[in-house]
């Protein structure tokens, strides 16, 4: 009769320790890449979503506006006599109302997770182009959104 004792050997502990460890490590690697995915995704959403926003609330301040209105390249001026303006300042796009002396916040900040880094206003026969370009501060992102306004008045 052989003297045997039954267990595992120190080797086959250390594989089994390896491999739970291995299987641990990939698991919470799982929810840290989606976490990561989905803040990214929730960014160019928020970008995309802020950019129509303003496109939409330029072309309701613009259409009833005068069709001779002297446009600058960064800057929209909706009334000439009021002063009323959609202006382009360090990465941020501004609304000035008639007779406000205050600049209210249309897209762009500190808080944004994007630039706006150009906003370009062209007036040609009549009818008024504005090009606004967004890149995103953490990645290699950018939205283009092009409209073209023809005012009423």
């Amino acid at each position: 009769m052989k003297n045997r004792t039954s267990g595992f050997t120190l080797v086959e502990l250390m594989v089994v320790v390896l491999l739970i460890a291995l299987v641990g490590l990939v698991a919470t690697q799982i929810p840290v890449f989606s976490l990561s995915s989905w803040r990214k995704g929730a960014d160019r959403l928020r970008m995309q979503r802020d950019a129509n926003y303003a496109m939409i609330r330029i072309q309701r301040k613009l259409r009833p506006a005068s069709n001779d209105n002297v446009l600058s390249p960064s800057i929209l001026e909706i009334d000439q006599v009021t002063g009323e303006n959609f202006s382009f300042d360090a990465n941020t796009l501004f609304y000035q109302a008639s007779g406000d002396a205050s600049k209210e916040l249309v897209i762009g900040g500190e808080d944004a997770p994007f630039d706006v880094t150009s906003f370009d206003v062209t007036n040609g026969d009549g009818i008024i182009t504005i090009v606004l370009t967004l890149k995103m501060k953490r990645e290699n992102v950018k939205t283009t959104l092009e409209t073209a306004v023809k005012p009423r008045n």
